[in-house]
């Protein structure tokens, strides 16, 4: 992560707007440069999954979610399956301090999403009696004041664990153990254990059952039987599926 490549977003970030958007598809797989912003930026993406990896972490955006991402913070984004991307794009000095150092990850509310869209409809260069100006107010409003996600999914760093991550990421029905995890990594379980939780701020079975649940969120809202996606994330029946992610409503 040394080097730093352009943006799409380069020629807007001189535009003083609170706040100013792009779209833009995507492809599965598409990986942008590592690039910096000199504003806030909170990625939002209808459809698709994203992992931003910056100077503070990585972190897993599914759908529904976004992430805001402080101003001056290196970052790249990769794709998993294709994505309709909403960039919010937010003049740091109007965010509280608390979210000018921090990443975090939001549950996108209707109201936002409502004006997220409506927002990407007007213009660039909008005047102050525009409603974007209001529209405005109110996304900078919804993201700085919505707690952050329990279900936010930040990524381990360390090249061990990040590895152990994207097999997961891959494949969420993978069935290894702590145990059997620890000695592929040639770790100890204490040393494994206490790493993973230091890297991502919780156990390895809590970081498994929540990407577990948000893909599996994702396939059943993409019309997918219960029982396939029970299989496809490490369920053996869709009762004991719906019995966890019960426990996420």
């Amino acid at each position: 992560m040394d080097k730093l490549g352009s943006s799409s977003a380069d020629p807007i970030q001189d535009i003083r707007r609170p706040v100013v958007m792009l779209s833009k598809d995507y492809e599965a797989g598409y990986v942008t440069d590592l690039h910096v912003h000199e504003r806030a930026q909170f990625l939002f993406a209808k459809s698709g999954t994203m992992r931003a990896q910056t100077a503070l972490g990585s972190w897993i955006v599914p759908p529904g979610y976004g992430l805001l991402i402080p101003a001056d913070i290196r970052h790249q984004v990769e794709m998993f399956g294709a994505v309709f991307l909403r960039s919010a794009y937010v003049e740091a000095a109007l965010l509280p301090q608390q979210h000018r150092t921090t990443c975090s990850v939001i549950q996108v509310s209707p109201l936002l999403s409502a004006c997220i869209e409506r927002f990407a409809m007007r213009p660039l260069k909008y005047g102050k009696d525009d409603i974007a100006e209001n529209l405005a107010a109110i996304i900078i409003a919804e993201i700085t004041t919505t707690p952050a996600s329990a279900m936010a999914l930040p990524f381990p760093n360390s090249n061990k664990l990040k590895a152990l991550a994207e097999a997961m990421l891959k494949d969420p029905s993978e069935p290894r153990s702590i145990d059997q995890w620890a000695t592929e990594l040639a770790m100890s379980r204490r040393s494994f254990t206490r790493a993973f939780r230091q890297e991502t701020g919780m156990s390895f079975d809590q970081w498994r059952q929540r990407l577990r649940y948000q893909v599996a969120s994702e396939l059943i809202a993409s019309g997918d039987p219960l029982s396939s996606v029970a299989e496809k994330v490490g369920y053996r029946s869709a009762s004991a599926l719906k019995s966890m992610m019960q426990r996420f409503d």
